[in-house]
């Protein structure tokens, strides 16, 4: 699934989390302190570090506009994600600086560590040891035609499938398939969007729990997927009494009747 959404703001989120001005804030702080370590004890040329922390930058910005979060709370889908499909269609790097990529994210974390209190979970070293998969999906993903809309779209689709499958076999990732012929949309209205990433969160939280219970995947993806349907259906005074189903089939509606409305206001411009 593309991340491309429409993202809710600060102000149409009612809840206690940081803004997302609030978390660039002080990420950009970090990313100060990140380079002057790299300079200082890691004895990084500038260059190189300067490429470091764009590539972090990278990693902040997701995780902000995205996420709505700091790099330390990241969970494992965040950084797979982002690793493996975000940054390779978003960063717009050159190619020293892409390639750098997989060792700037070690080195990033290895400074979290040591300078910033971070614990790193069970799962990270194994993402960034993954370095060659990001390499093959960069190579891939740049080998699109981009001559030819419907073959590059075709690619593009199995690009994606392959991630997906990639990280359903880890159960991390959130069906499409809502349940009742509902899909989540390529492209998502921001309540549906802000749906979706709440849906993706309480995933990979129950998730966590489940593993520290030593749950098998397959057992932990079947309850998952029960959780998941359970929550579509469930009406939540939050949202009025609505379950997440009805406001997502209500905004999508919404978005039909506009759209007509403008098509009909066009009609009546054209007539004139």
């Amino acid at each position: 699934m593309s991340d491309d959404y429409l993202e809710p703001t600060d102000e149409d989120i009612d809840d206690d989390r940081p803004g997302i001005s609030e978390i660039l804030e002080a990420g950009y702080e970090m990313l100060d302190r990140f380079v002057h370590w790299l300079e200082a004890d890691v004895r990084l040329d500038t260059r190189a570090a300067q490429q470091d922390c764009f590539n972090a930058e990278c990693l902040l910005d997701y995780m902000a506009n995205q996420h709505r979060s700091a790099i330390a709370n990241l969970n494992e889908f965040q950084l797979r994600w982002f690793y493996f499909s975000y940054y390779i269609r978003k960063a717009n790097g050159d190619d020293e600086t892409e390639t750098r990529l997989p060792e700037s994210l070690v080195r990033l974390f290895e400074f979290l560590r040591a300078e910033e209190g971070y614990q790193a979970p069970g799962w990270l070293a194994s993402v960034l040891n993954e370095a060659s998969r990001y390499f093959d999906r960069r190579r891939e993903y740049r080998d699109l035609d981009p001559e030819n809309e419907s073959v590059w779209l075709a690619g593009f689709r199995d690009w994606c499938a392959e991630l997906e499958d990639h990280l359903d076999a880890r159960s991390l990732w959130l069906p499409r398939d809502c349940g009742d012929g509902l899909y989540w949309g390529d492209r998502m209205g921001w309540r549906e969007a802000g749906l979706h990433e709440e849906a993706t969160r309480l995933w990979q939280e129950e998730r966590e729990l489940m593993l520290a219970e030593g749950l098998d995947l397959e057992a932990i993806r079947d309850r998952l997927a029960g959780s998941f349907q359970i929550w579509m259906d469930t009406p939540m005074t939050r949202l009025d009494g609505s379950t997440p189903r009805d406001i997502i089939l209500l905004e999508r509606s919404e978005a039909v009747a506009d759209a007509e409305e403008a098509g009909d206001e066009q009609d009546e411009i054209e007539l004139d």
